[in-house]
């Protein structure tokens, strides 16, 4: 069987060189500017995505629980800047079927600071 011209020789090196190059070229070039991701990356984003989402969602249902309970709006006033997550996990435990953790009591904090503070730009 006689090979292609393309495949003897001097001009066989070339062509595998050229095939090896292409690749890294057509790789590099898709992360840096195709948008390409790995496999973490993308776990990364849509984890980040989807607690964004379901943040946007339940920290207004959280605000409204947590001015709605008694006594909860002068102690979160009085507490410090770093205490504040705690007070919301005390008078909030779930909304919605989710429970308060870390991260989620901070989102409320900062949506109950955002609100207090409309309110008094407001009067």
């Amino acid at each position: 069987m006689k090979l292609p011209a393309i495949l003897q020789g001097e001009a066989r090196t070339r062509f595998l060189q050229g095939i090896a190059f292409g690749a890294v070229a057509t790789m590099a070039i898709g992360f840096m500017w195709g948008g390409w991701v790995t496999g973490e990356s993308a776990r990364i984003i849509r984890t980040t995505a989807e607690t964004s989402g379901r943040m946007s969602v339940l920290v207004p249902l959280c605000v409204a629980q947590f001015t709605a309970a008694d006594g909860a709006l002068a102690k979160f006033k009085a507490a410090s800047a770093y205490s504040r997550e705690n007070i919301v996990s005390e008078f909030v435990k779930n909304v919605a079927s989710t429970s308060m953790d870390y991260s989620f009591a901070k989102a409320c904090a900062t949506g109950i600071e955002t609100e207090l503070a409309s309110a008094a730009t407001k009067s």
